[in-house]
């Protein structure tokens, strides 16, 4: 099952969101160069939404450490949006555990939707929210640009040798501070 024609993938955003659904008309000019990790708006290079919700929470992180992990989730990243556009089957057991949730879940991938993969060990509460603070970021720009609202927005938490999960973001839980 592909939705190509539904899906906005990352590189229509300057390589910042994962997956954008529902959305048809969606061509902003941001671009994003991948060596100098700089992104530009007609022409002027501007924050990334990262940069501007940045807590510090990785400063204390070895290089080596945060390389590995921005590596494995650039080539998850990748797998997803070759199966998306094109089909193609990745080969990590993230790309395959996105695959059953995609197939689960398949009506969210219809609705008017941001979806972001994330690969990191924990689900936690200050990582959930954060990932909705960026989406709503996103989504305010996307409805600036075409006048349509994203209405849902949702983590696709994909931790390496564990089972993956689609958290809905704004979804009221009581076990929120539990780790997942």
């Amino acid at each position: 099952m592909i939705l190509s024609e539904k899906i906005v993938n990352t590189d229509k955003f300057g390589g910042t969101v994962d997956i954008i659904t529902g959305i048809e008309d969606f061509e902003p000019t941001c671009t994003y160069n991948s060596e100098w990790h700089t992104y530009r708006y007609n022409g002027e290079i501007i924050p990334s939404v990262t940069q501007l919700l940045d807590d510090g929470v990785y400063k204390n992180i070895p290089e080596e450490v945060l390389e590995y992990a921005q590596n494995r989730g650039t080539l998850v990243h990748k797998e997803i949006e070759d199966y998306l556009k094109g089909g193609i089957n990745g080969y990590t057991d993230e790309f395959y555990e996105f695959l059953r949730i995609y197939t689960t879940d398949s009506e969210k991938f219809l609705e008017k939707a941001i979806f972001d993969v994330k690969t990191y060990a924990t689900a936690t509460k200050k990582n959930r929210e954060k990932c909705l603070k960026q989406e709503k970021m996103y989504a305010e720009a996307i409805e600036y640009i075409t006048g349509e609202k994203i209405e849902h927005f949702y983590m696709i938490h994909l931790p390496k040798g564990k089972k993956g999960k689609l958290i809905d973001l704004e979804e009221n839980n009581e076990n929120s501070n539990k780790q997942e």
